[in-house]
């Protein structure tokens, strides 16, 4: 299965640096999440911040296949500014985002939830059964370019809320990864000893 997938790049307050850019396990946690994704996908989106950014990740990532990076169109608007910015570049009808601080996701995740998109779905969105949602592991499909651009000029960064103005299929987490490694996201410096 061919499919597309957004990586947004972050920064990690509690970290004080990119964590795209860590090492983990002896190289970048970027690569970590690529190595996983280029089987799996014939287009790759990353999307960045900035030049500033771009700069520092042209470095690592100077001759991947399938891989086009580009930074927000709108500055300073968080991850839903980088998932406006990588809809709008996708060339197809939808995208799998993935935050790049997501080193164990699995490929048999990604196949999963791929199989849940069906065109009448503007998103398929992870739930934990506490109904905490994982809208950074989430499928998102072309057409929300305008809902979410609406979104941000209204002021609104916050990925959830746009869920309220979306048609959205829930997936039970444990359906997709029954052991929710594929959501660990690495926060804090003594998450980088974690095997």
């Amino acid at each position: 299965m061919k499919s597309c997938i957004i990586l947004c790049g972050g920064w990690a307050r509690r970290m004080g640096q990119d964590k795209g850019l860590m090492i983990f396990h002896d190289k970048p946690m970027i690569i970590h999440v690529l190595d996983t994704v280029k089987i799996i996908a014939n287009e790759i989106i990353l999307i960045l911040r900035d030049n500033n950014q771009l700069e520092k990740y042209q470095k690592i990532l100077y001759s991947r296949e399938n891989l086009t990076i580009h930074t927000d169109l709108i500055k300073d608007q968080g991850p839903l500014g980088g998932i406006y910015t990588g809809l709008t570049y996708i060339n197809s009808s939808y995208a799998l985002v993935i935050p790049c601080d997501s080193p164990f996701i699995k490929d048999s995740f990604i196949e999963k939830i791929f199989s849940f998109m069906i065109n009448e779905y503007d998103v398929v969105v992870p739930q934990w059964p506490d109904g905490c949602l994982e809208p950074l592991h989430a499928i998102y499909h072309k057409r929300n370019v305008k809902i979410i651009k609406e979104h941000l000029n209204e002021g609104k960064r916050d990925v959830k809320s746009l869920l309220n103005k979306l048609k959205v299929k829930y997936v039970k987490v444990d359906s997709l990864d029954e052991t929710g490694r594929s959501f660990r996201n690495l926060n804090q410096p003594e998450d980088l000893k974690i095997k």
